[in-house]
């Protein structure tokens, strides 16, 4: 039992009165009378507490939880006892963790129970414990305080992002968003698999139609086509030093699993067959393209635990291995840093031999806060320095980014808040427009 802030101050002014006694004599009774009531309402809100029992607590949350989303905990509390039940509940959510609303205010009625509810964003990937549960009840006349240790002890592991995977599958679906308030780009174009044939429409094109059907039928009769299905993605993710820095929350290499899993998502409900290499200074992990949505619960599997080397990647020892391990023609994903056109010659360099046989997109996160400061007018000699220098940063991506492109590759450098769109409507335009 804790006292609370009332007892303490009725306490100390039933101490003050008595103390000053000796200036005003009736004090003295007035003081100690107070002084015994005190305790004679802590003892009735002790009495009350230890009659209430111990309310059940129980915790859910998912085992997997996802890295930088809010992530639903719910605390159940079951008041067994005929008394209402008021109070304070606290749980101990993983060190690391940025959580919002842990501690939370009960008023449960008798013999009921009550949900409260808060959420947990993980900073990073791994293995994490929540703690202990802490419920505080309150007193009816306001003087005690019981408090109650619930041992809650569980680990869970953090994943890349499948709260978006669960969110959006029906979004995917009917080609809606990929993240709140963006849409997947509908991309006019058509697949090469033949599907049916149907009547002439004025907005089809002129090369679409099937001119011995339109003789049979003494009308125009246009083929109707479907996007290729079982066609192989190939992602491919730098886990080099470069992958480490951290852009609004999550690092370079976060976001790029993240955005590498939703594209191998979305590749599972179209019919394609995805795989993924993860590269740095070694080969970390490699799985040949397969199809169905097993597949992508084997990538989220490997990227689990990846982790951002210390040192530079090798592209000369991960591009001729993955050319070796995979011959077939396929999208291959490469989500790296682009820095300038010097610490991007041995990209360069290999990616023109994979273009040869493959088609690769180069995925790179722009820093919002070089665009920021390229773009903000200067006030002060630093502000000049910081603008110029952001230039200097953005220009001489965009010149790596021209070479990649002369060597046969499409890039995207977007920012975080662009990311895993940009990376899935290209995707989809590339599958509409029939480029593999």
């Amino acid at each position: 039992m804790i006292p609370t802030d009332r007892f303490a101050i009725i306490l100390i002014a039933a101490g003050l009165m008595i103390g000053f006694a000796g200036w005003f004599a009736p004090l003295m009774p007035a003081g100690a009378a107070l002084a015994a009531l005190t305790l004679v309402l802590a003892v009735a809100d002790w009495l009350r507490l230890a009659g209430q029992g111990r309310p059940e607590v129980t915790r859910t949350v998912d085992d997997k939880l996802s890295l930088g989303a809010g992530n639903l905990v719910t605390l159940r509390v079951r008041n067994w006892s005929y008394s209402r039940l008021s109070g304070t509940i606290r749980d101990e959510y993983p060190q690391d963790f940025t959580a919002h609303g842990n501690v939370i205010d009960i008023d449960i009625a008798p013999r009921s129970e009550a949900d409260v509810t808060y959420h947990v964003t993980p900073p990073h990937r791994g293995d994490f414990e929540f703690g202990d549960a802490y419920l505080r009840l309150r007193g009816p006349l306001g003087m005690l305080v019981g408090q109650i240790k619930y041992a809650m002890r569980r680990e869970v592991k953090v994943y890349p992002n499948i709260l978006d995977l669960r969110r959006y599958e029906i979004g995917l679906r009917r080609e809606r968003a990929v993240q709140p308030g963006q849409r997947v780009a509908r991309v006019h174009g058509r697949g090469t698999d033949f599907e049916s044939l149907r009547d002439y429409l004025p907005d089809d094109e002129f090369r679409a139609i099937d001119w011995k059907a339109s003789a049979r039928s003494s009308k125009l009769i246009s083929r109707q086509y479907q996007e290729e299905r079982s066609q192989n993605v190939m992602i491919l993710l730098d886990c080099g030093r470069v992958m480490g820095p951290v852009i609004e929350s999550l690092s370079r290499l976060d976001a790029s699993i993240n955005a590498a899993l939703m594209l191998a998502h979305v590749a599972a409900i179209k019919g394609d067959k995805v795989g993924l290499m993860a590269f740095g200074e070694e080969i970390q992990a490699y799985s040949p393209p397969k199809a169905g949505k097993s597949q992508t619960l084997n990538l989220l599997g490997m990227t689990y635990n990846l982790r951002s080397a210390s040192g530079d990647s090798d592209y000369y020892r991960a591009f001729p291995f993955f050319a070796r391990k995979w011959t077939r023609r396929s999208l291959v994903v490469i989500f790296t840093e682009l820095i300038d056109v010097e610490a991007s010659k041995p990209l360069i360099s290999q990616i023109s031999s994979l273009t040869r046989k493959h088609l690769c997109m180069v995925v790179a996160m722009a820093d919002p806060a070089v665009l920021a400061a390229a773009n903000r007018e200067p006030h002060t000699t630093e502000d000049a320095f910081q603008s110029a220098a952001a230039k200097q940063v953005i220009q001489a991506r965009k010149l790596a980014a021209a070479q990649l492109t002369r060597a046969g590759a499409i890039v995207l450098d977007v920012p975080p808040n662009q990311f895993t769109p940009a990376v899935v409507n290209q995707y989809l335009r590339v599958k509409s427009t029939a480029r593999l």
